[in-house]
């Protein structure tokens, strides 16, 4: 049909005196088909760039038709109006007659041509509607293809847990006390909200034991100080007690020796100074 559109337009571009010398178009989807527009599109080669290719070259086409329909048409009129029998005069009210029919046409074209540009806007956005809804469909068909793929292996995991849970009932009776504690445990066999309260109650005792390592930790650098300054206090004492001691071992060597008694002297010499000073009536202070 495209082919024969073709030389319809041709053949009239050639009889109005235009020649023969059609422009190769950048795609000619009509060529790659053998009768009809159906076998185009069940061939699969129809892309939007060849499809507006085509459209670009029949509104070229038709321009040609229409220029060259007008023309044979006003050379028929002229050769009419010449050749006539009365010939045809036309007059300058028959030019308003027809300038006026001229100008209601070109406002019934112009309205027609707004309808048939909404209408091709209506046609794209459905277009894109529908390509659209062609993705959807593309992309659900993948799903259903990966569907029953899905379905075996979910059902070999419950087979794989059905198995598990059989071997599981058969070995209860080889479970070890440690094992049969934990199944017995009243807190395994708790319900959700039990646990979530149970849970809870965690959660808070812990926060209380945290805030109380915290209270601790604040308060550790003042005991640090406090036991150093003990530390301190017992590393003087313990030098104390050594130097005691080492001085006390000295005195018990020097009595075992037989030498003298410096703590006993001194303590003759106090008594003796006392006894002068009361017979010279000076009162000491026991």
């Amino acid at each position: 049909m495209s082919r024969r559109m073709d030389r319809v337009l041709e053949g009239t571009s050639e009889a109005a005196g235009t020649p023969r010398n059609p422009q190769p178009r950048p795609s000619d989807a009509s060529s790659s088909h053998n009768a009809s527009d159906l076998d185009g599109v069940g061939g699969g080669q129809l892309t939007p760039a060849s499809l507006s290719a085509d459209l670009a070259h029949y509104k070229d086409l038709f321009a040609k038709l229409r220029f060259s329909y007008l023309e044979q048409v006003t050379k028929e009129k002229y050769l009419r109006s010449i050749v006539g029998d009365p010939p045809l005069v036309v007059t300058h009210d028959d030019n308003l007659e027809l300038e006026a029919k001229l100008a209601v046409m070109k406002q019934e074209l112009k309205a027609k041509k707004e309808g048939v540009e909404v209408l091709v806007r209506d046609m794209e956005a459905q277009a894109q509607d529908l390509a659209g809804v062609y993705e959807d469909v593309q992309r659900g068909m993948e799903v259903l293809e990966s569907v029953p793929v899905e379905i075996e292996r979910l059902r070999e995991q419950v087979e794989a847990l059905r198995r598990e849970v059989a071997e599981k009932r058969a070995g209860t009776s080889t479970m070890t006390e440690e094992q049969r504690r934990e199944r017995d445990d009243p807190r395994m066999n708790m319900s959700l909200e039990a646990t979530r309260q149970a849970l809870a109650e965690q959660t808070s005792h812990t926060k209380e034991i945290e805030g109380q390592i915290a209270a601790l930790q604040r308060e550790l650098p003042g005991k640090m100080e406090r036991m150093e300054a003990v530390d301190r206090e017992l590393a003087e004492l313990d030098r104390r007690r050594n130097e005691s001691a080492r001085l006390a071992g000295e005195e018990r060597k020097r009595k075992e020796m037989g030498g003298r008694d410096e703590v006993e002297e001194l303590a003759r010499w106090y008594r003796s100074q006392e006894v002068v000073f009361r017979g010279l009536g000076l009162g000491v202070e026991g």
